[in-house]
């Protein structure tokens, strides 16, 4: 009758019209006292609070199941306020009538105040037009924000909070600018690396790992509508594993190797994983900058939609202590330069080289990942041999030639044939 009339026909119709066409006789969950349509005429038409509550606690019939989008529901989310009201609803008709609850999983959230923790509102004069931030700030960063809050409680809600979201949005936003900008002339179906046993002591395969580990706890985030750890994993990847760490290591070899060469496109292959997972880990989050830069990532196929993609599954890649080591040794490297900048006046790490002492067992594990102690520190030149105990040395290479092209001052700067002073990788780079 409701989906006919409306649910209005409550108040409008007789019980006997609500009725009509029931014959209990027809009906095996007819009560045992309800014996004929005459036993109908004794039922009277209730004028409760029927109308707002049964509907909305009997939507998971009328929108999930009837209309065979899915049943029960994977969440039903609303405020603190409904586990009395909507929840309670919604769950005992479930139960009375299909004996399951009428959701997989049940999200709770606090309510907006202000920065006082007063309840926000138009009469109090504390409440935050939506329209005059989305104007300010633009709604990425409003959903960055929302993607913040530890739900669960009040949320305070103030100008103040909204710049500092817009600044994790703009770090964000410029670490997936520096990995497209370096994917440009990178095909990943052609140009990829395989990883070979050698490639496992390369920086770029310690960023696989941190890959793995990003995006399973990243998976894990979402899974359980922990948004804030969400972010939080998607921030301090950016902020931490990339920018402070592997994209300023890199580079170097992504500006000065030549374009083809494996140490650049073994990168190249690493920063294109990188920018695909990270670009769909933020999709649900920064839905108008993930799509665009999975347009830019994919240029050459644009009519693919990130928001049609599925999480990237975590991939597995074999976990080496060592890198802990090579960790330790690169802070206390930064660390080294830091004072040498007072003490020595090097206020370029280019014009610097680093020798490091340890002990046999350090020596013999980290040994392997030479290559990449230079970069990984910004030093032109990086040495490492066998000693006591730890030791940290600086070398002034200020008076030393520098290549013109990189700014290094390592081993095999000198003049070539066009009279520029290169290094052996730039003069190559240059077909020189």
């Amino acid at each position: 009758k409701i989906r006919e009339k409306g649910s209005n026909i409550w108040f409008l119709a007789e019980a006997s019209d609500l009725l009509e066409g029931y014959n209990p006789n027809d009906d095996p969950d007819s009560p045992d006292w309800l014996n004929s349509i005459d036993d109908l005429k004794t039922l009277s038409k209730g004028m409760d609070i029927f109308d707002v509550w049964f509907e909305s606690g009997s939507s998971w019939n009328s929108v999930l199941r009837k209309r065979g989008i899915g049943f029960p529901a994977d969440l039903y989310l609303e405020g603190s306020d409904q586990h009395r009201g909507w929840f309670q609803l919604s769950l005992l008709p479930s139960l009375g009538a299909m004996e399951i609850p009428p959701f997989k999983a049940l999200l709770t959230h606090g309510f907006m105040v202000d920065a006082q923790g007063k309840k926000m509102s138009k009469s109090g004069g504390n409440a935050l037009e939506v329209d005059e931030i989305l104007k300010t700030h633009g709604a990425d960063v409003c959903r960055w924000w929302v993607s913040s809050l530890k739900y669960s409680n009040d949320v305070k809600v103030d100008w103040n909070y909204f710049k500092v979201a817009a600044e994790d949005y703009r770090k964000i936003r410029n670490t997936i600018r520096f990995l497209l900008g370096n994917l440009s002339d990178f095909n990943y179906e052609k140009d990829k690396i395989d990883f070979n046993k050698q490639d496992k002591y390369s920086l770029d395969y310690w960023t696989l790992i941190q890959l793995s580990k990003f995006e399973n706890e990243t998976l894990e985030a979402y899974s359980n509508f922990q948004y804030k750890t969400a972010s939080e994993s998607i921030f301090n990847f950016c902020n931490g594993t990339l920018s402070a760490v592997y994209l300023a290591a890199v580079k170097d070899r992504l500006y000065c190797d030549r374009k083809d060469s494996k140490n650049r496109r073994r990168t190249q292959t690493v920063m294109y994983k990188i920018a695909d997972s990270l670009i769909k880990f933020l999709a649900p989050i920064l839905v108008h900058t993930s799509f665009e830069a999975y347009k830019s990532l994919l240029a050459e196929e644009k009519e693919i939609n990130v928001h049609f993609q599925n999480f990237p599954i975590p991939q597995k890649f074999e976990s080496n202590t060592d890198w802990e080591n090579i960790m330790e040794i690169r802070s206390k490297s930064l660390k080294a330069l830091e004072n040498a900048k007072e003490e020595k006046g090097i206020s370029n790490p280019l014009d610097a080289g680093i020798n490091v002492e340890v002990k046999e067992d350090i020596y013999e594990k980290v040994a392997p990942y030479i290559n990449d102690l230079a970069d990984l520190c910004g030093v032109s030149r990086f040495n490492i041999k066998q000693a006591n105990e730890m030791k940290v040395e600086v070398i002034d290479l200020g008076d030393q030639p520098r290549c013109e092209r990189s700014w290094k001052r390592d081993e095999t700067v000198k003049e070539r044939s066009n009279g520029s002073v290169l290094s052996d990788r730039d003069a190559e780079a240059l077909g020189l």
